[in-house]
């Protein structure tokens, strides 16, 4: 691998990402509140400035109907952006809750998807498309605090982790961002 390559490599994750989010901008569009959790509100005022960008603008207005040219505004909007399975990452590194685990050092590099904390980072956004995660999480964690055989310190956990979960269904439900 040269750099010429892994710089190609990386425009076209960037691109493949924004691709992902012309849903989410199209949905914001309508009126939709696309997303829940922390970093929900930085994610909406960017697909908000993007739209705001294609209508005052009559070039841009006149390519609404092509995607690449809404993947590029929301790629510029976005440098920072990681998708995720359980959540999107808006990444700002000094609100970053996995940036706590790393010596000083090596914070703000990329964000350690690993030690992500989705209902606390101030950097987190979860979606439609994360819902049936979270949800079967809860359904599992509920299961498990049932079991008879489970140690008291054992339930306890679950019920935090449970506590943790029900934050973001709650959320998803009340907002409608399950529908």
């Amino acid at each position: 691998m040269d750099t010429k390559w892994a710089k190609e490599f990386d425009q076209q994750l960037e691109h493949a990402a924004a691709l992902r989010l012309v849903d989410l901008l199209k949905a914001r569009r309508t009126g939709e509140k696309v997303a829940v959790g922390p970093g929900a509100e930085p994610l909406h005022a960017g697909l908000d400035q993007v739209i705001s960008a294609m209508d005052d603008d009559p070039i841009l207005r006149a390519q609404i109907a092509d995607e690449r040219a809404e993947a590029a505004l929301l790629t510029d909007q976005f440098p920072n952006l990681h998708l995720g399975t359980i959540n999107h990452c808006m990444f700002d590194a000094p609100q970053a809750e996995c940036q706590n685990e790393l010596p000083a050092d090596q914070r703000g590099r990329a964000p350690l998807i690993g030690a992500c904390q989705p209902d606390r980072c101030r950097n987190s956004v979860i979606t439609r498309a994360h819902a049936p995660i979270w949800i079967a999480e809860e359904d599992d964690l509920k299961a498990r605090a049932k079991n008879p055989n489970l140690s008291p310190p054992g339930r306890e956990t679950v019920l935090i982790r449970l506590t943790d979960v029900q934050r973001i269904t709650r959320a998803l439900q009340h907002e409608g961002v399950t529908a």
